[in-house]
């Protein structure tokens, strides 16, 4: 890893005015150019230009039915030699077909990397340039998220670094990616196909289907309505319009519209449900004469089609009505957990017994109003498991990855730890312990549910949708032109803090928010124009920051599907805080 530490005083050297390119971004063919394919990998080509001048910088494109691949500023050896890989050159909105671009005007969705507050990048037609062959892909096994929105699109949440949400679409075609500075708490969608994440350091933001940003809050601190010491969880009411938050310090949940008013929950008379002084519960124990309403650090929240709130507390779940806030129980049971449908300790060893569970996720709900529910820690057992309940908390099916579950053409499916499912009528589809997408059916005729085999699996450890290996070129249709100039990028967005008590750990700071005080650091933000890049800072009424008043730091990160990124942070110096400072990144001519 390089590292560079650059002065702000040094860096003044590098802000000039600003443009999308020099020259032109298509290029002008000054003189016919051929393309000679000498050899290939499936990252890369090496290629002859004839003619080719010493120092003239050369695009060439590649085109056939299904993709477009652009390379830039290429500078041939004295042969006319040059390598084409998508690392450096290729431009990213041309590295697959996109289905929904049908002019070159319409939005790009083929950058991965995340448009939004979380790295204060908008969606522009230049990004994280991404292999299109090989790399360590896209889906890994590991702990994932999986939700569906109104049009049938998937979102896919991989929970581990580097974090990221895929879309893909309803067959489960790749459409971008999101790449996120650190772990997504909990993301839902509307009835627009809109975006929320709920972000660490209690703040949520808002997307469009293609990514792009929408909108930021930062939730209030406090302890009164509206506020939020510690946000936990977050779902969408499609159906209402609300969004429902928990927070697990306050042991409660709050209705809000989607756009941040509160709505309060009618039927109970503090406007939420769960109250702090009836919070922390002794583990196990539930008394349903006291305990209705009571929250004991709830975090995953559900609904299914009945109109119902699902709350996952530490140890049990909890069953509400939308319409009228009441509490209702599982069947027999007032909730689903340790004092509800069983009452023995969850230290104890019976949490390896079906139907039983010590810390889990509350993965989701089917059509059918069946419960899904996952081990997300169990020191009594040698695998997690997946465990299906009925509405009336009836267990129906209990899965782990040595259960044989195979899909339609037999290959084995291995079901582990599921920390969300989506589902849709008598389908659910899932992530499998192998890091793949079983889409399999939740309930069949005669059956009482559950998931069962003969489904399909998709996608799979370092599947990146629509692979493409560089060696299935067809050379005839590689086109070259001359460019009068380096073309240059540029990107642009907020600069984001972090909480100066928490400084975080890995590839990004933890705690982002548009506040950065005097003295305090802002988060990495990965910007991979493709080259080396200068930064500009600029304040909430444009005018350019002096660059004395801050100190630059930019660093050399490897990133996702075998990449690097860019990434750079600013220090405040300037004496005063500064409120949604922001900034502008472009390559260097």
């Amino acid at each position: 890893m390089t590292k560079r530490i650059l002065l702000a005083a040094a860096f003044a050297l590098l802000t000039a005015p600003l443009s999308a390119s020099v020259g032109s971004a298509a290029g002008q063919a000054l003189a016919e150019q051929t393309v000679t394919i000498i050899s290939g990998t499936p990252s890369a080509l090496t290629v002859r230009l004839s003619p080719a001048q010493p120092g003239q910088l050369y695009r060439i494109t590649y085109r056939d039915a299904t993709h477009r691949f652009v390379w830039e500023n290429l500078s041939p050896d004295a042969s006319g030699r040059v390598v084409l890989t998508d690392d450096r050159h290729l431009r990213p909105e041309y590295r697959l077909r996109c289905d929904s671009r049908s002019s070159p005007a319409d939005p790009v969705i083929f950058d991965d990397l995340h448009k939004g507050p979380v790295v204060g990048r908008r969606r522009v037609p230049f990004g994280v340039p991404v292999s299109t062959f090989g790399g360590p892909g896209y889906l890994v096994p590991g702990v994932s998220h999986l939700k569906r929105d109104e049009f049938g699109n998937f979102w896919l949440y991989l929970h581990h670094p580097p974090y990221a949400l895929l879309k893909y679409d309803r067959k489960l075609e790749y459409q971008f990616a999101l790449l996120t500075p650190d772990e997504i708490i909990a993301f839902d969608t509307d009835t627009d196909g809109n975006l929320y994440l709920l972000h660490p350091g209690n703040w949520l933001s808002k997307h469009s289907p293609l990514g792009e940003n929408l909108a930021a809050w930062e939730l209030p601190a406090g302890r009164h309505p509206g506020e939020f010491i510690s946000a936990s969880g977050m779902v969408v009411d499609r159906a209402g319009g609300f969004i429902y938050l928990s927070d697990e310090q306050l042991g409660r949940v709050q209705r809000f519209s989607l756009d941040l008013e509160l709505r309060p929950i009618p039927h109970i008379a503090w406007g939420w449900i769960g109250r702090e002084d009836l919070g922390y519960t002794q583990a196990g124990e539930y008394d349903p004469d006291v305990m209705y309403y009571q929250l004991d650090r709830p975090r995953e929240l559900a609904l299914d089609k009945q109109a119902n709130l699902y709350v996952s507390c530490e140890h049990y779940i909890s069953k509400f009505e939308l319409a009228t806030g009441r509490q209702v129980p599982f069947g027999k049971y007032p909730v689903l957990g340790w004092g509800g449908s069983f009452t023995d300790s969850p230290f104890s060893r019976s949490a390896a017994l079906d139907g039983h569970w010590q810390r889990h996720w509350l993965a989701g709900v089917d059509g059918a109003g069946n419960i899904y529910i996952s081990d997300r820690e169990n020191e009594f057992l040698i695998s997690l498991r997946l465990q299906v309940l009925a509405p009336d908390g009836t267990l129906l099916q209990c899965l782990d990855p040595e259960d044989d579950v195979r899909d339609e053409s037999g290959q084995p499916v291995y079901v582990g730890a599921v920390a969300g499912l989506a589902a849709e009528g008598a389908r659910v589809w899932l992530v499998d312990a192998a890091g793949r997408v079983y889409a399999g059916a939740a309930s069949l005729a005669g059956q009482a549910g559950g998931l069962r085999s003969g489904g399909r699996l998709f996608l799979g450890p370092g599947a990146a949708g629509r692979q493409f290996d560089l060696r299935q070129i067809d050379g005839d249709r590689l086109e070259a032109e001359t460019q009068p100039g380096r073309i240059t990028h540029r990107s642009e967005g907020p600069v984001l803090a972090f909480a100066s008590a928490s400084r975080g750990t890995g590839n990004c700071e933890r705690e982002g928010s548009p506040l950065l005080p005097n003295g305090d650091r802002s988060m990495w933000l990965p910007v991979r124009l493709g080259e080396p890049f200068r930064v500009t800072l600029y304040d909430d009424t444009g005018k350019e920051i002096p660059v004395a008043d801050y100190l630059l730091e930019v660093e050399e990160k490897p990133g996702l599907f075998g990449t690097r990124y860019d990434y750079f942070r600013v220090t405040n110096r300037s004496g005063v805080p500064w409120r949604s400072a922001r900034f502008v990144a472009e390559t260097l001519p």
